[in-house]
């Protein structure tokens, strides 16, 4: 299942922003696992710079 909610976030990004203000949920997540969800997919995307 975690796999599927990844996968799902990774392919729509608006939908984080959504879970930040609210307007959308997550069943079966706590409110404290919506929140690592969205620190996690709010921090930096850039590679890392051994990647260049």
């Amino acid at each position: 299942m975690e796999k599927e909610i990844i996968r799902f976030l990774v392919e729509h990004r608006e939908i984080i922003e959504k879970l930040h203000n609210g307007t959308v949920s997550l069943i079966g997540l706590s409110e404290l696992e919506v929140k690592a969800v969205i620190r996690v997919f709010s921090e930096s995307t850039e590679p890392l710079g051994y990647w260049k």
